[in-house]
């Protein structure tokens, strides 16, 4: 998920490694539960009905989606400001706009193999 970010959202991944904000720190339980842990049912419904039908693409699509609505607000914050922002979202997300931004976004599966394989590779090497 980290590698999609710097893939299409290059800024604003440098600004959350310069206030060392990691993925971890937000996008964690949205990919882990599939939104279902914070964000309202219309959105939950929404993204398990995608997910049905073409697996984690549209997971990541949601989550790039949120993020580049927000990426002019979010480069001007500092970590506690970032933070603080990442536990309201779910509260104040437009599902019909994020649904739209999501299916502009140019991800595909080759995409999210390459990364997925590198990461993998990565996990072989580290285990040497």
């Amino acid at each position: 998920a980290g590698c999609l970010i710097h893939h299409f959202l290059p800024k604003l991944a440098q600004h959350f490694e310069h206030e060392n904000v990691h993925i971890s720190m937000y996008a964690t339980q949205w990919l882990l539960t599939i939104y279902t842990s914070t964000f309202p049912f219309s959105l939950v419904t929404r993204v398990w009905d995608c997910f049905l039908a073409e697996g984690w693409k549209i997971v990541y699509r949601i989550m790039l989606a949120i993020l580049s609505m927000n990426e002019p607000d979010l480069l001007k914050m500092d970590f506690e400001k970032i933070l603080g922002f990442f536990s309201k979202v779910a509260e104040t997300v437009d599902v019909d706009k994020l649904f739209e931004v999501a299916f502009k976004i140019p991800l595909k599966r080759k995409h999210i193999e390459k990364y997925e394989n590198e990461h993998l590779q990565q996990e072989r090497q580290n285990r040497r």
